[in-house]
């Protein structure tokens, strides 16, 4: 019985003394891994510290200002060279550009009828095409399909034949009939 008794404590102690030397292993192990971060942490942050002084030498206002007048041969502005806007010649200004096209007439099949508000009737009926919801499926074609415009814009007028203070809304509608009927 004794030896039993001995038996399971010398066990029980081998393992506890084993288990301690791993812990204590481990535990230096994991502190040697901290002294090495916590010294590349010092040195990312002194290399940091000379980036930023050599960053503040090289903007010296000084340094750039002999730089550019060794390098670039700058002259200073003469009072000849300032002229005011309306003392430029027509021809000196760049021409406009025009706007880009606009795009033609969307039909009922362009946009999904799930992507519409009211299902895509209104913009079908508009277009003067069946409604994509009533079409037969055999009809309709698989396609690259764009995205469903606003009905209408409404931004505040700053300047302009609205006013000050008013809200301008167009819809895109209104847009298309005035461009159509512009190139017709």
């Amino acid at each position: 019985m004794i030896h039993r008794g001995l038996l399971f404590w010398s066990v029980v102690a081998v393992a506890t003394a084993v288990g301690l030397f791993t812990v204590k292993y481990k535990v230096q192990d994991l502190e040697e891994r901290i002294d090495r971060t916590n010294q590349k942490i010092i040195e990312s942050q002194q290399a940091t510290h000379i980036l930023r002084i050599e960053w503040a030498h090289l903007n010296e206002s000084e340094r750039i200002e002999a730089l550019a007048q060794r390098h670039l041969k700058l002259e200073s502005a003469s009072i000849k060279q300032v002229v005011r806007l309306d003392q430029l010649k027509p021809e000196s200004v760049p021409p406009r550009r025009d706007p880009p096209p606009p795009s033609p007439p969307r039909t009922g099949n362009d946009v999904p009828s799930s992507t519409l508000p009211g299902g895509g009737g209104r913009v079908a009926a508009e277009a003067g095409s069946p409604s994509p919801a009533s079409a037969p499926l055999s009809r309709r074609t698989p396609g690259p399909t764009t995205p469903p415009r606003p009905a209408s814009i409404q931004e505040p007028a700053t300047s302009g034949p609205v006013g000050d203070g008013q809200s301008a809304a167009v819809s895109i509608d209104d847009i298309l009939s005035r461009n159509e009927g512009g190139s017709r």
